[in-house]
């Protein structure tokens, strides 16, 4: 596995990726996939608008308390990018106590559907020597952009999404 810049990334030293540019001119899928993967890489949460004339969506994603989670966890591990097919992003993001977040990024011009059987997944983050097996064990699901408790990785996550947007599960052991 090619390490790349992660492994610079950690408590107290972040990999910077620039401010964010939600609220400037992207559409409102393009700033919660934007705001999302700044927070999966761990990256500072930087805003780059105008606050005076600010949308209260923008607001909304700017100050959702479940993502700014992900990207200020303790543990302090920069997400990856997990896979990718069909325009089809995914990405995961070790968390304390042996939760893990992960994203589906839809980069398609296209809604999408997810079809995600979690048990075909073995998920290993060689740098950090932390495995996500979903044969090992079965996590709850919550889905940190609607605020909502979902079943378990025990059933196949099934979901649609929207053209450039993202869906952000917490697996919680």
């Amino acid at each position: 596995m090619h390490k790349g810049i992660r492994q610079y990334s950690g408590p107290d030293h972040w990999n910077d990726f620039d401010m964010l540019e939600v609220g400037n001119g992207m559409s409102y899928e393009e700033d919660k996939s934007h705001f999302t993967l700044w927070c999966m890489v761990a990256s500072p949460l930087i805003a780059g608008n105008d606050f005076r004339t600010m949308k209260k969506e923008t607001l909304e994603i700017l100050t959702n308390k479940e993502l700014i989670a992900i990207n200020q966890d303790k543990l302090g591990i920069q997400g990856f990018k997990h896979s990718e097919e069909n325009d089809l992003s995914i990405w995961v993001k070790p968390l304390e106590n042996g939760n893990w977040a992960i994203s589906f990024f839809n980069k398609s011009d296209t809604e999408q559907t997810i079809n995600f059987d979690w048990k075909e997944h073995q998920i290993k983050d060689e740098l950090n020597d932390l495995e996500l097996s979903f044969v090992k064990e079965n996590y709850q699901i919550r889905d940190a952009w609607t605020h909502k408790d979902l079943k378990t990785t025990k059933k196949v996550f099934k979901a649609s999404i929207k053209s450039h947007d993202v869906i952000t599960l917490i697996l919680k052991k």
